[in-house]
């Protein structure tokens, strides 16, 4: 619990060379160099770097903060907490700091005991995120997940220091907001997105809009993403605004990734039913808790299968995964196969719409059915195929801008630059011929309704619509036997942590 790195162990730089996502002729790109042991705990879940750096101030609070905290203290926070991994387990949350400063110490914190949790019965803490609040930004925040609830816990004082109420179901993801990281929003199996301000306490009083013909608050509760008549917690923290799911427009099964919008007040949303959804939203009244049901951009046409991740990569681009999805052969319901996930890069055409160059952005947004019920408005650039043993995919920037996909294999880790997917592969047209032709009354003469007979499978050597796979980095994990759940990137893409299910991998940079 107390491993972390050494002064002479501190990531390394070599300005002279390319970093190893620029250079295809880089065979290793990371070294192992550090392994932590959890054998006190049962199995890791989910994980989480600290994001920030020096250079985030001028990026956090749209610089707002940069003069104030540049020089003395925002440093020494950063120095202080800067690799620092927090781990959900079973039934508890571990800090560990991996390359901080030796005056942190491990923390691991148990999950306190609620009512809506089964009596008994212990909770894995199945998401995890870093956050900043605005009054003190000096003092991180580790926001998770167990079951239904959220718990914020401050790791500096080593408490939790507030509880959140809402969701119907289990929350599946917690996305921090890349510039003003006191905001936060979780997914969930309840079909609906809620998007949380640190710098308000929780309502003790349901603030849900009224239904007419009725003039008092709803009472409908998470089901139709309202507030329940209890108070929503206690501490810090409070919902501002409700995703919706349902027929309307919103998601029709679970939730499980969502992503802000760097620059824009969007945030995108998938999903169970296969559906990638883009939707705004607004933090500008706090007395009622608002409630979206129509997003802006909706489609089920870009994956087969339920859809893991999505994440931006600039103002109108965004990459996707999807699990394996499950077809038939010949549409028999007795022969059916996997066929591999893909990763999706796609373009929301309609964000000029909503946003044209040179205007200020509004305050209001609505869409026309298509844009809610099933979108056209998107063009895909590039899908790639995933092997069906990837259990977990993560998308970072690194310090240059280039976005690394990161997969995780049962005893491996793959990585690609995204700036090197190719395009999909069109089919051709088909060439211009007449057509034979045919005696109909002789053809079906020779049709027999007990014909069983089947062509032979040909081999598909050309996949029309997907994209030849680019260069790519593969770290084999040493000993993993099977048991790597996650791994993200850290530092700009120069540090490596890879999660087994009870041992921690810390690799950085091979540098020539």
């Amino acid at each position: 619990m107390e491993e972390s790195l050494n002064d002479s162990d501190q990531v390394a730089t070599d300005d002279s060379n390319p970093p190893w996502f620029q250079d295809p002729a880089r065979t290793k790109p990371f070294t192992l160099f550090k392994t932590v042991d959890l054998d006190f705990i049962e199995e890791c879940y989910c994980t989480a770097l600290f994001p920030w750096s020096e250079q985030s101030l001028r990026v956090l609070w749209h610089g707002e903060k940069d003069k104030e905290l540049r020089n003395g203290p925002w440093k020494q926070m950063i120095s202080d907490w800067s690799g620092a991994l927090a781990i959900g387990t079973l039934d508890s949350l571990l800090v560990i700091p991996l390359s901080a400063s030796r005056s942190r110490k491990g923390l691991s914190v148990s999950v306190p005991k609620q009512e809506q949790n089964t009596p008994g019965k212990k909770t894995s803490v199945m998401a995890v995120g870093w956050a900043l609040p605005l009054e003190v930004p000096l003092e991180p925040l580790i926001v998770f997940s167990a079951g239904s609830i959220l718990y914020i816990l401050n790791p500096v004082k080593g408490k939790i220091i507030g509880y959140l109420r809402g969701h119907g179901g289990p929350i599946t993801s917690i996305v921090i907001h890349p510039t003003h990281p006191y905001l936060f929003c979780t997914t969930s199996r309840d079909f609906t997105t809620r998007i949380y301000d640190l710098s308000l306490s929780p309502q003790q009083v349901p603030g849900n809009p009224c239904w007419p013909p009725s003039k008092a608050p709803s009472l409908g509760g998470a089901p139709h993403g309202l507030q329940a008549s209890e108070p929503e917690g206690m501490g810090v923290g409070r919902c501002i605004s409700v995703l919706c799911g349902g027929l309307s427009g919103g998601h029709e099964a679970a939730v499980l990734s969502a992503a802000f919008h760097p620059t824009h007040p969007l945030i995108a949303t998938c999903g169970l039913d296969r559906v990638v959804k883009i939707w705004s939203f607004s933090t500008s009244s706090f007395d009622k808790l608002a409630r979206e049901d129509k997003p802006l951009f909706s489609s089920s046409r870009i994956h087969k299968a339920r859809v893991m991740s999505v994440s931006w990569l600039s103002t109108d681009t965004l990459v996707t995964h999807s699990a394996p999805a499950l077809m038939r052969r010949r549409g028999r319901k007795d022969d059916t196969y996997y066929e591999d996930g893909t990763v999706t890069i796609f373009r929301w055409i309609g964000f000029d719409r909503f946003f044209p160059a040179g205007q200020e952005i509004g305050k209001v947004f609505r869409g026309c059915t298509s844009d809610y019920q099933e979108s056209s408005s998107f063009t895909l650039i590039s899908t790639s195929l995933l092997p069906q043993q990837t259990r977990h995919v993560h998308v970072t920037q690194t310090f240059t801008g280039d976005y690394i996909l990161v997969l995780s294999l049962p005893d491996s880790v793959r990585l690609y630059n995204l700036a090197n997917f190719h395009p999909r592969v069109i089919a051709p047209d088909p060439l211009e011929h007449k057509p034979p032709e045919h005696d109909i009354e002789s053809e079906f003469q020779n049709v027999r309704l007990d014909d069983e007979e089947e062509e032979e499978d040909k081999p598909i050597t050309t996949f029309f619509g997907k994209s030849p796979e680019s260069q790519r980095w593969e770290v084999v994990v040493p000993d993993a036997q099977g048991s790597v759940q996650a791994c993200v990137l850290g530092f700009g893409g120069q540090l490596m942590v890879t999660l087994g299910k009870r041992k921690v991998y810390i690799w950085r940079e091979t540098l020539k």
